[in-house]
């Protein structure tokens, strides 16, 4: 299978990338920093990729890039995404919204569009969402309104692009450095942060969701396009 996954330099991204290689598949990433798999690679910041004429990565040379890829894709995996700050909503600047829904939302419709562009049959969407998506939580205000968008965004894509299977999967908490800057978050600001400390010790790694998502792929295939589901509900 041909695949595509953004975000494979660290956590879920690299994991998934490097289960991937191991069944024998050829896969494709994207990501912040230089992954050390034997992928076909692009360096992308997505924070930059709204520019037209700099930053790390355009969207010119996105789209370049792009079009050099097989004309079949059989699954992309759009897990790249970030959590922004923790802090309350008055703390909050505009800018760090445009920031995060940039990373989180806008280079996912950039990416997805350019594939269309470029006549590359895709078969498949798996947008890597949380709970964060459909639930608040105090002092995530930049997590959740960007994932609410994003998760909406798979809905719609898949009503458009009705010969392409989406699906928004929750993969649950899994211990990255996102969890480690959570951890550093005082309870007593942010209470909200208190149950994820608890858990911290006992979070699946990124390698054992990685495993389970791929077990559990020809069941996300028979759900409904546009569907969110949590990795955790599956039986």
């Amino acid at each position: 299978m041909n695949i595509l996954i953004t975000g494979t330099s660290s956590g879920l991204g690299y994991e998934l990338a490097k289960e991937f290689i191991a069944r024998g598949d050829t896969v494709y990433g994207m990501s912040r920093r230089y992954c050390d798999l034997n992928i076909t690679q692009l360096q992308c910041n997505f924070k930059d990729i709204d520019m037209d004429s700099s930053g790390t990565c355009t969207r010119t040379e996105m789209q370049r890039w792009i079009g050099k890829l097989p004309n079949q894709i059989d699954l992309v995996i759009l897990n790249a995404g970030m959590l922004g700050s923790i802090d309350k909503l008055d703390n909050l600047s505009v800018e760090s919204f445009n920031e995060i829904f940039t990373v989180n939302v806008i280079a996912n419709k950039i990416l997805l569009d350019y594939i269309r562009i470029s006549n590359i049959d895709i078969k498949q969407v798996i947008g890597i969402s949380s709970g964060a998506a459909s639930k608040a939580y105090y002092g995530w205000a930049l997590y959740c309104c960007s994932k609410a968008a994003f998760r909406q965004l798979i809905s719609t894509y898949a009503q458009e692009w009705p010969k392409t299977h989406f699906i928004s999967l929750a993969p649950g908490i899994i211990k990255t450095s996102m969890q480690k800057y959570i951890y550093s978050i005082d309870e007593k600001e942010i209470p909200s942060v208190k149950k994820f400390k608890q858990m911290f010790d006992t979070m699946d790694t990124p390698d054992i969701v990685a495993k389970r998502i791929i077990q559990y792929l020809p069941r996300l295939a028979i759900l409904d396009s546009g569907d969110y589901c949590d990795l955790r509900d599956i039986q």
